[in-house]
């Protein structure tokens, strides 16, 4: 039957099979498609009226339900800087085809962030800080969404735990490799690291910062990574995935993507800078200063060190031993540029550990 055919789209980049599928999803849309586009994980469809993108959510129904719901309830808030979704001739949201499930958004014609340019990041952070205020009180019935609040000292408690079996795996291997041995010789300092983080999160107002968020349903994206923030050629910024989205404090958010800020050589746990982010932040979702001790010990968490350990040790990764070293290396170059960004945190915010 399709022997004649070479392709359903004709400038395509996927085989033709598969445009025969995408076409049947597409058919449940009021769109006339000229072509279909695999760009990384999604299809980038182009039809007569618009540009569109259609994204499988394999079996994550749930997951991309509440994304849809989520990017709904922020246009409602005067938040239009994440996709709009569009729904099937039917009424429907999803198109379910075998087993996973299609969604159809516009199509955000911009680029990936680069978190090596301050300006960018600088943008990204009073996105972010956008996102949570505009993204405050999202509830739907519907829609059963995870809570990891009140949760971070139980969990960087498990993470805890895991350093020292690390370590107790360390003390029985006879034949230590060159990575085996700077991990061992460094373990304890960041234990330590991680006890003072868990301490300063008891010591502080964490769990009431909780409770109130709890009432004011404070929703984090969970991702906030490069690959999630969007820049077009006019400035405009955009927030995408928001299948990993649930309840927790803003404060979650902002110290990873301050953590992954800090831990690029360019900005290397440079507290000036960083103070300026959480300023830049705190202009739009005023920052409180029962928040800056739990910051702080957010911040703090060995997470590097401790996520190397869990590849090596847990998981088994198999990374050759140089590239290993490598990041292991990147990390301990950074001790002392962080412990003085501790010692200025500390004492410009006037926190005692």
């Amino acid at each position: 039957m399709f022997e004649s055919l070479k392709h359903v789209y004709s400038k395509s980049n996927i085989p033709f099979l598969p445009q025969l599928y995408i076409k049947k999803i597409l058919d449940n849309y009021n769109i006339e498609v000229i072509d279909v586009q695999r760009i990384r994980s999604v299809y980038k469809i182009k039809s007569k009226d618009g540009v569109y993108c259609l994204k499988k959510v394999g079996s994550s129904e749930k997951k991309a339900i509440k994304s849809i719901r989520i990017m709904e309830y922020l246009m409602t808030k005067n938040f239009h800087k994440v996709a709009k979704p569009i729904y099937c001739i039917t009424g429907e949201i999803l198109v379910k085809a075998d087993d996973s499930s299609y969604y159809l958004t516009n199509w955000i014609d911009a680029e990936e962030v680069d978190f090596e340019n301050p300006n960018h990041v600088t943008d990204s952070v009073q996105l972010l800080a956008e996102f949570h205020e505009k993204a405050k009180g999202f509830n739907d019935n519907d829609i059963k969404m995870k809570s990891n609040l009140g949760k971070v000292i139980k969990m960087y408690n498990r993470k805890l735990q895991l350093m020292s079996k690390f370590k107790d795996q360390l003390a029985k291997i006879q034949n230590k490799s060159i990575f085996d041995i700077t991990y061992q010789d460094n373990i304890n300092y960041y234990i330590a690291q991680a006890r003072q983080s868990i301490e300063l999160l008891k010591n502080s107002e964490y769990l009431s910062l909780c409770e109130e968020s709890k009432k004011e349903k404070h929703v984090c994206h969970n991702s906030f990574y490069y690959q999630n923030i969007l820049k077009d050629n006019n400035n405009n910024y955009f927030i995408v995935d928001l299948e990993s989205c649930l309840y927790d404090l803003p404060l979650i958010d902002l110290a990873k993507f301050l953590r992954r800020i800090m831990s690029r050589e360019s900005f290397l746990w440079d507290f000036n800078y960083c103070n300026e982010l959480i300023t830049e932040y705190s202009r739009i979702r005023k920052i409180n200063d029962k928040e800056y001790k739990v910051l702080l010990a957010l911040l703090i968490f060995p997470y590097k060190f401790y996520r190397l350990g869990r590849k090596k040790y847990l998981k088994k990764k198999k990374w050759k031993e140089d590239r290993y070293i490598r990041k292991l290396n990147r990390v301990l170059e950074s001790i002392v540029y962080k412990n003085t960004f501790i010692k200025d945190f500390k004492e410009y915010y006037d926190i005692k550990l």
